[in-house]
């Protein structure tokens, strides 16, 4: 919704509140406060997700023997340190499977549709791993859009074609052609008094392409 259709919405409202009052007068007007509490409200919560969508998260394990066989051979022509843990991740309206292990103490999430189609392949990374320019873009973005915040986590998230994506991770990591690179960025922050997770994806220059507000995250069964 635009801005400029929320701040109709609430002009008119108050208008109603004024006009209740005026013919009803005083008695009801604790009454009318409140309902007009609760739509300033919705249409605050509706303002909100103009800026960032909703992003609800529930992780469980499954095994390997339910996941999909492109998923599979996907992962086993990867080389880890750790075992490989499947997990089945459920959205609003989509679930996705997720694979998640460790090659050289850098964590790896390796994402599939249901159906085992590969989508990307996300390394979780210290912030100073990013490019200085690029950083100072992704910086001075949050910087605008939040007073305080903290850096909970940073993703590289390589996507792309899957047999190009896993050359580029086996063979040759100095050549990423035909691969989009983009950063992920978890933070925790807070607006009108709530405490907030906010997941924020950049481009590999820095480029600020989408965010979402994460409801729930199963944070005791995401482990390596």
């Amino acid at each position: 919704m635009q801005r400029k259709s929320v701040d109709t919405l609430i002009d008119y409202n108050v208008d109603c509140v004024a006009s209740f009052i005026t013919v009803y007068g005083n008695k009801e007007k604790s009454i009318v406060i409140k309902r007009f509490v609760l739509v300033l409200s919705t249409l605050l919560l509706i303002a909100f997700h103009g800026f960032s969508q909703a992003k609800y998260e529930k992780e469980f394990r499954i095994k390997a023997k339910d996941v999909p066989s492109g998923a599979l051979n996907f992962v086993d022509s990867m080389t880890f340190d750790s075992k490989v843990k499947w997990y089945k991740e459920a959205g609003f309206n989509l679930v996705t499977i997720e694979s998640k292990a460790k090659y050289k103490k850098e964590r790896y999430s390796i994402e599939f549709s249901d159906k085992g189609i590969f989508q990307d392949v996300e390394i979780e990374v210290k912030s100073n791993k990013i490019p200085d320019s690029t950083f100072s873009k992704i910086s001075g973005f949050l910087s605008q859009r939040h007073k305080k915040y903290k850096i909970e986590k940073v993703q590289i998230q390589y996507a792309g074609d899957r047999n190009l994506v896993l050359m580029f991770l086996r063979e040759n990591r100095n050549n990423s052609d035909g691969i989009t690179i983009s950063y992920e960025v978890v933070i925790s922050t807070k607006m009108d008094g709530n405490y907030l997770m906010l997941e924020y994806l950049f481009s590999e220059t820095g480029e600020y392409l989408q965010s979402n507000e994460i409801i729930s995250r199963r944070k005791d069964t995401i482990d390596y």
